[in-house]
């Protein structure tokens, strides 16, 4: 369980990853914190269980049925090593044992236990201590520190080289209730390979859900890649066209007030409904639309709204590329902006009101100098008055 939390973890961190370099600014901002609890918390516990295997730690009851089942022993050290690991500052030693039980044959086996520091000249080789055989037949046995006042009735502990071969408990397993216990997951060479897929499919998972709701912009940047840019440049025809797309899908209509657009950041002004006074203001960035509120300046009638589809961007952006180029300027220092012009005919009813054509401003230049651009909604220059 601990292995599936670990990979979990690592599922969503790299999820995160992706969403925080592709997304929004902001997005995924959770996934790194959940990511390093569950690597660190579960990376832990995984190294202290690895230490600790084959470290059997019996209860009262597995002792006393142990016992009652003719199962006492008496076990003899051979060898005490230390493994390297602490426990509380004690060491995790390491003990090869002959154990002769009450029933049945010697044979050998290994004991893993915490010996403290003091205990250890009582641990040495050729000591003899009582203890159970947890299950018939071992090799799963434990060393008590007195016998209970059971003595163990057998003679004498054989010597090692007659007690037969190491048996080695199966890793990962321990003893409770009379039985094995084995890990959710197995621990040893059989089935490893099924082991790792299943925690590679379930790390798969996880960064899938993390960064299925920024799909879109995985897709943009996946798309922009080939000509050098981590994101989709929102000025060209079909990454903008994206962006309305993606706002109309929030507002439900195709109605604009004005459209302000660089390379990767479009806001737009829309009426809450079409022919409505009512606007808000919606910003679109890395696949991500949010409806920040009311918008700053407010139309004073409907008709300054106008519809995308009157929006030729093929051509606008033709026309502003060909400028930018015939000028010498860079491409990264276009913005655009579109809006309605005011009424300029002083007898109508809505003189200097925004309600006449859709206009697109462009400014191009570098860090010496810049110029306005002003074309019509299909890209047509429109010259300056005067």
């Amino acid at each position: 369980m601990l292995r599936l939390l670990f990979f979990l973890g690592l599922g969503i961190g790299l999820g995160g990853v992706v969403v925080q370099v592709v997304g929004p600014p902001g997005a995924g901002e959770w996934t790194i914190p959940v990511a390093l609890i569950l690597l660190i918390g579960s990376g832990t516990l995984i190294l202290v269980g690895r230490s600790l295997n084959g470290m059997q730690t019996p209860s009262a009851d597995d002792i006393a049925a142990a016992r009652a089942a003719g199962r006492s022993a008496l076990i003899r050290v051979d060898a005490l090593s230390q493994t390297g690991t602490q426990v509380n500052d004690q060491p995790l030693c390491e003990l090869q044992v002959t154990v002769r039980p009450e029933t049945g044959p010697a044979f050998r086996t290994v004991v893993r236990r915490i010996v403290a520091v003091i205990d250890v000249p009582r641990f040495q080789p050729g000591t003899v201590h009582p203890g159970v055989v947890l299950l018939e037949g071992g090799p799963e046995v434990a060393i008590l520190d007195d016998d209970g006042g059971v003595p163990v009735r057998v003679p004498s502990v054989p010597d090692a080289a007659s007690a037969g071969p190491l048996l080695l408990p199966e890793s990962g397993t321990r003893v409770s209730g009379g039985r094995r216990r084995r890990p959710l997951l197995g621990v040893g060479r059989r089935g490893r390979p099924a082991r790792l897929a299943l925690m590679a499919v379930l790390a798969l998972v996880a960064a899938t859900a993390v960064v299925l709701p920024y799909r879109t912009a995985l897709t943009q940047t996946i798309a922009a890649l080939p000509s050098g840019r981590w994101h989709s440049d929102l000025r060209e025809p079909g990454p903008f066209r994206d962006a309305l797309t993606a706002l109309e899908a929030e507002t439900g209509h195709d109605q604009l007030v004005s459209i302000s657009v660089s390379d990767d950041l479009m806001v737009v002004d829309a009426p809450l409904t079409p022919g409505a006074l009512p606007t808000d203001r919606l910003t679109y960035r890395r696949g991500s639309v949010e409806r920040d509120g009311a918008a700053t300046i407010q139309p004073r009638t409907p008709a300054e709204a106008f519809s995308t589809s009157e929006l030729d961007w093929d051509g606008v952006w033709a026309t502003v590329t060909t400028i930018a180029a015939e000028r010498g300027y860079p491409l990264d220092g276009i913005s655009l902006s579109v809006s309605r012009t005011s009424d300029s005919d002083v007898d109508s009813p809505t003189f200097a009101e925004s309600v006449s054509d859709v206009r697109v401003y462009a400014t191009v230049g570098d860090d010496y100098r810049s110029e306005s651009i002003v074309m019509s909604a299909d890209g047509a220059i429109v010259p300056s008055a005067g």
